[in-house]
C-alpha cells in the first residue's frame, strides 16, 4: 500500500484550518491570520540569535549556553508555529462581543492563513528538502510559487471586504 502524498497532508491541513476558522468565526479568524504575520516577523528576526544560542555560539549572562545539533530550519519553524499558537491563544482568550463575519470570509481568511503558513514553513526548510517536496507535491509547488501574493492578498482582502461591509 503506497504512502499518502504530501498533497493529502496539505489538503488535511487546509480542511483543519478552515474548520478551525468556522469554530472561531467572528474576528478571531482575522486575529489568527494576523498572528501568522507576527509569527513571520518573530521567526525571521530571532532565528539566527536562537540558533547561535543552541549551538553554543551565544550565551545568556555569560553563563548559560546550550550545545546541540539543531538546524536553523528547525529553530525557525518552531519559532514560527510557536509564536502563532501563543499569539492566537493570547488574543483569542478575550471574551469580546462576537463580530459578524460571513462563512465566505471565514473560508477566505482561514484558507489564506493556512496557505501562508505552508508557504512559510516550506520556505524555512533546507534547500534540498524544499526541492524534494516541491518536486513531489503539486499543491505545495503552487502555494510556494505564489508566496509573495499570499503575503499581499490578506491585507488587501481585509480592506476590500471591510469596505464592502461599511457601505
Amino acid at each position: 500500500m503506497p504512502l499518502p502524498t504530501w498533497d493529502v497532508f496539505i489538503g488535511l491541513a487546509f480542511f483543519v484550518g478552515i474548520a478551525y476558522g468556522f469554530i472561531l468565526r467572528r474576528d478571531k479568524t482575522i486575529t489568527t491570520l494576523c498572528s501568522v504575520y507576527m509569527g513571520l516577523v518573530i521567526s525571521e528576526s530571532l532565528s539566527k540569535t536562537v540558533f547561535d544560542f543552541f549551538n553554543g555560539n551565544a550565551t545568556i549572562a555569560n553563563q548559560l549556553w546550550i550545545r546541540s545539533n539543531v538546524s536553523v530550519s528547525t529553530i525557525t519553524i518552531v519559532l514560527f508555529v510557536g509564536s502563532i499558537l501563543a499569539i492566537t491563544a493570547a488574543i483569542n482568550s478575550s471574551n469580546r462581543r462576537e463580530g459578524d463575519i460571513s462563512p465566505f470570509e471565514v473560508i477566505i481568511y482561514s484558507g489564506l492563513a493556512m496557505a501562508l503558513i505552508i508557504a512559510s514553513i516550506v520556505g524555512f526548510l533546507p534547500e534540498a528538502t524544499r526541492t524534494h517536496i516541491l518536486e513531489v507535491s503539486k499543491v505545495v509547488r503552487i502555494i510556494f510559487q505564489y508566496k509573495t501574493l499570499l503575503i499581499i492578498i490578506p491585507p488587501i482582502s481585509l480592506v476590500v471586504l471591510n469596505l464592502k461591509k461599511s457601505r
